[in-house]
């Protein structure tokens, strides 16, 4: 019997494809690209008749044909990691063109690229830090004084956020929280005389928090067709966008009202 054939080797494919899929949204992949990837792989074994529907929040694969198998997996928490989307775009190519990788084989290798660490906590700060100081000084903040203190306290601003984020597992909440105390900080820095102004400070202090690659993926999301994907992804970067706004804001009118 050909192996296209035999129920195990059919779950076999669907849960490697289950597993990319899942794997290509947790670290924030376009819906489109997952969509296709899973497709890819499943028509590589001969099942051509699988149907796919991803949302940010969820993975559904079908099969139209008798056996009716379905694998469902739900995405509870999404991230950012461009080398991971790249591992695993290798991955799926190689099981695409090469019929002789066992899919359990190819299920453990998604598995090592699941288990490689993220940068270290010293390298992500001083990145993000330095990110940070560097857009400041392009708005404005050239003195030295400015550029050092935006490095400390956009540090200080993602160790809130990430503080919070495991706290209540909300990034509304939590890019409210931060860019609040962001501009508690720039203010006070400001009415004790240690900076002229705190424009350049808070502006770039919360550029880690900006949702732009969020909001630019909901689009393209949008333009291929992803109509459901796109839209939730454009009203999220939008919600963190107003979280950050009402954060910063209370705080200058409170300032405003308050003489300062």
């Amino acid at each position: 019997m050909e192996r296209k054939f035999q129920v195990n080797y059919k779950k076999d494919i669907l849960r490697f494809a289950l597993l990319l899929g899942e794997q290509m949204l947790t670290n924030g992949a376009e819906t489109s690209r997952v969509e296709d990837s899973v497709l890819r792989v499943c028509k590589s074994r001969g099942f051509k008749h699988v149907n796919v529907f991803t949302t940010p929040t969820c993975v559904i694969i079908s099969d139209e044909k008798f056996d009716g198998l379905t694998f469902m997996k739900t995405i509870s928490k999404r991230t950012i990691n461009l080398t991971k989307i790249d591992r695993l775009n290798d991955i799926s190519r190689q099981f695409v063109q090469n019929e002789d990788i066992d899919p359990l084989k190819a299920i453990s290798m998604l598995q090592e690229v699941d288990a490689v660490k993220d940068y270290d906590q010293f390298v992500y700060f001083a990145g993000t830090a330095m990110a940070s100081a560097s857009f400041a000084y392009l708005i404005g903040g050239t003195g030295i004084l400015d550029f050092i203190l935006t490095l400390v306290i956009a540090s200080i601003g993602v160790i809130i956020y990430n503080k919070t984020i495991k706290l209540n597992q909300i990034p509304f909440f939590a890019t409210l929280i931060s860019s609040f105390f962001i501009a508690v900080f720039g203010n006070l820095l400001v009415k004790y005389n240690i900076l002229a102004s705190s424009k350049s400070l808070i502006v770039g202090s919360i550029m880690p928090l900006l949702p732009g690659v969020s909001f630019i993926k909901g689009l393209r999301d949008l333009i291929s067709g992803n109509l459901i994907a796109g839209t939730s992804r454009i009203i999220d970067s939008c919600l963190i966008a107003a979280a950050i706004a009402v954060g910063v804001g209370v705080v200058l009118d409170l300032s405003i009202r308050f003489g300062g």
